[in-house]
């Protein structure tokens, strides 16, 4: 498991932030989730209110199927579109299982 965290502010414009609204739903997330190897994918709002202001954890099943989405049309497609719909501060983080604890810990188990 791979987990590929990217993180930005949204667009100032209203206008933009409908149009982001809608490309989110109905294109960004599902094509996102439609690509091989992708688990999950986890989208959060700073409560701040502070940069960044979004952040969503996209979950792989193997590290070459991160690097394929990386390299994919549709990757490069959606963050072309959201820096045009002007989002900003990108910042990306991936992460690995821990080598020490690979497992999951769930309560109760």
């Amino acid at each position: 498991m791979i987990l590929y965290f990217i993180q930005w502010d949204l667009p100032d414009q209203k206008a933009n932030l409908t149009i982001y609204a809608n490309k989110a739903k109905n294109d960004w997330l599902p094509v996102t989730l439609a690509h091989p190897g992708v688990q999950e994918i986890r989208n959060y709002r700073n409560p701040f209110e502070v940069t960044p202001q979004v952040a969503i954890s996209i979950e792989f099943d193997s590290l070459d199927a991160w690097r394929d989405y990386l390299e994919s049309q549709d990757y490069v497609r959606i963050m072309r579109e959201l820096r045009i719909l002007g989002c900003r501060n990108f910042t990306t983080r991936l992460w690995a299982p821990s080598k020490y604890f690979p497992e999951v810990l769930k309560r109760g188990e």
